[in-house]
């Protein structure tokens, strides 16, 4: 990258950010990923201003940002600082690399004051973004003092080389000692791409962060989700900084989130204070929208349910789905359940169902009106041919607020975006696995796989071993061995903490299942990318998902009497990478193992 559009500024380069001694081995100097020059003279008072992200959906939307820029400077904030995903990413090559960085800096250069750069997914998207980054930019994590408040920024993308090994454990290590040894500042402030409170995927470890934060006074800030979002923990501030120039679905409802801002933040004798500023409009405190308005729309105002399916051995099967709606808010409120598309799922709402073609004829919807504190009932009895159970429809809502319709987010890693076909109590999460991989797989047509996944990539039907299930002492190509992993508690295997991010690669998953009968039951299948399932050594045809058109399929899992082995080979192309697997128990007894049991 020219040197002359980018200027990394070293510790040696200004007083204000503030490493330990090289001697305390706990805290390794390395280059802070700060551009630009003109740090002010630190004083009781000053303020600091947060771009939000850039890239993902907002390619083209640099008059935004460019706006953002602009009144950052009028306000004239000691430094800005970002949540990450200034880039689009996703590269292996250093050509584009560059080229991504030069777009971005040509833009975020305009800024009156330095820039301080965090990375997010896109930013490091793979092990070779995260060498490129560390090429240019320096170090991935790091702290600095100024005002004598702790800037503490983590990289959730860490674990690309070694999941949650070693490289990873020295960031948290790095994290807990910095908190330790600055202790008595009069703030803390925590930045992140991801917000590791609010994803699943770092549970763990959020709660290792606040025990290390004690009592202390501390603000959260992240990006990563474009919609502005604020909660609290103990008092302290979590907040998800709104997109700025990345991709929204705008909204007029603030309490939503759906807008472009900036944040600025003062630091006086008053304490903390921060608002949100949209270009070219409006100025607005962070607890505008709060955490609580978007779980509402998201999870409080309809509830997905089913009794259990009439006809699983016959050609036809009954689903006796429902949607209880409920109006949580204030005012009135419309909802809009829409589900499909039907016709490439195969599943079919009989004449009696209430709800109605769309335009588009493959989607059906139906409204419903609810004054505050009400609820309904809205039955959802789908007919499937048995051969169409496992390919269950994507269920959507959107509600009419104000005025303005507010969708529903698609939340794979908590939920099951999808038409229920058991009882939502049936479902089971499996908490221990045996994991092995990553295998490369080499490159995959994603225009192909849904239609032809053999034409897309052959290997993806290629034997390694591991699709006959656990075996302890196993060794497969170039001497990948198993490895125990644990779900979150709701099906979620995250694969980047497991084994790192590798693109182009697979990863086989094992459990062990017992059945008191013979019986057939499905497991509830969502992957990023693609998975497929095997049972007892057998690839289960319709338990393969390459984009289902629901997001989610129900894998038909017919189990004999006594143990039987379940893998599931999970397929990635780039990124992130995770399995959300739940079995159905609805006669409550079945049993889990990752291991082979005793004879």
């Amino acid at each position: 990258m020219k040197t002359s559009l980018i200027l990394l500024a070293a510790l040696a380069f200004s007083p204000s950010f503030a490493f330990p001694e090289a001697a305390a081995p706990a805290f390794v100097p390395e280059r802070a990923p700060v551009i630009g020059m003109g740090w002010q003279q630190e004083c009781d008072s000053f303020s600091f201003a947060i771009l939000g992200d850039k890239t993902s959906g907002g390619e083209g939307k640099w008059p935004i940002f460019d706006r953002a820029v602009n009144e950052i400077n009028l306000l004239a904030p000691d430094f800005v600082i970002t949540t990450g995903d200034q880039i689009p990413g996703h590269m292996e090559e250093r050509a584009q690399w560059d080229a991504e960085w030069t777009e971005y800096l040509e833009h975020a250069g305009n800024l009156e004051c330095p820039l301080v750069l965090i990375p997010g997914n896109h930013d490091i998207a793979n092990t070779h973004c995260y060498e490129f980054w560390q090429e240019d930019f320096g170090a991935t994590y790091f702290f600095f003092l100024y005002g004598n408040c702790l800037f503490l920024v983590l990289n959730t993308e860490e674990e690309r080389f070694d999941g949650r090994g070693p490289v990873w454990e020295a960031m948290m290590a790095f994290a807990e000692a910095a908190l330790r040894e600055h202790g008595q500042v009069r703030h803390t402030f925590l930045f992140f791409h991801k917000p590791m409170w609010a994803d699943p995927r770092f549970a763990g470890e959020w709660k290792r962060l606040t025990a290390a934060l004690g009592d202390r006074r501390y603000t959260a800030i992240a990006g990563h989700e474009h919609y502005l979002s604020t909660s609290y923990q103990d008092g302290n501030p979590l907040i998800i900084m709104n997109a700025t120039g990345a991709g929204v679905r705008e909204s007029g409802v603030r309490a939503f989130g759906g807008f472009h801002a900036f944040a600025h933040v003062t630091v006086n004798r008053r304490g903390v204070q921060m608002a949100v500023m949209e270009p070219g409009g409006s100025l607005f405190p962070v607890d505008t929208a709060p955490a609580s308005f978007r779980e509402a729309i998201n999870r409080r105002v309809v509830r997905l349910d089913a009794e259990t399916p009439n006809g699983l051995n016959t050609p036809e099967v009954r689903i006796n789905a429902a949607a209880l709606m409920a109006n949580p808010f204030e005012k009135p409120i419309t909802v809009r359940l829409s589900v499909g598309p039907m016709h490439e799922c195969g599943w079919a709402l009989p004449g009696e169902s209430s709800f109605h073609p769309e335009a588009s004829g493959d989607i059906y919807s139906v409204e419903i009106s609810l004054e505050p504190g009400r609820e309904q009932r809205v039955p959802m009895p789908f007919i499937a041919p048995a051969s169409a159970v496992s390919t269950p429809p994507a269920v959507r809502w959107a509600v009419r607020y104000d005025g303005q319709w507010l969708e529903k987010e698609s939340m794979p890693m908590a939920e099951m975006n999808a038409a229920p076909l058991y009882p939502i109590s049936a479902w089971r999460d499996v908490p221990k696995w045996q994991v092995a991989g990553p295998f490369p797989v080499g490159p995959i047509d994603t225009s192909r796989i849904k239609a032809d996944p053999a034409a897309a990539n052959p290997n993806l039907y290629k034997r390694l071993g591991p699709e006959d299930g656990y075996a302890p002492e196993a060794r497969y190509e170039g001497g990948i061995t198993w490895r125990p992993a644990a779900s979150d508690g709701n099906g979620l295997l995250n694969h980047n903490a497991i084994l790192g991010t590798m693109d182009l690669a697979a990863a086989y998953n094992a459990f062990f299942v017992y059945s008191p009968e013979d019986q057939t039951t499905h497991a509830a299948v969502y992957a990023d990318n693609f998975a497929q399932a095997y049972l007892n050594g057998a690839l289960v045809e319709s338990g393969q998902n390459f984009g289902a058109p629901g997001g989610f399929i129900y894998a038909p899992l017919a189990l004999k009497t006594g143990w039987n082995a379940v893998v599931v080979k999970v397929i990635n192309n780039r990124g992130d990478w995770f399995l959300r697997w739940l079995m159905a128990d609805p006669r409550g007894n079945l049993r889990f193992a990752d291991a082979p049991p005793a004879p």
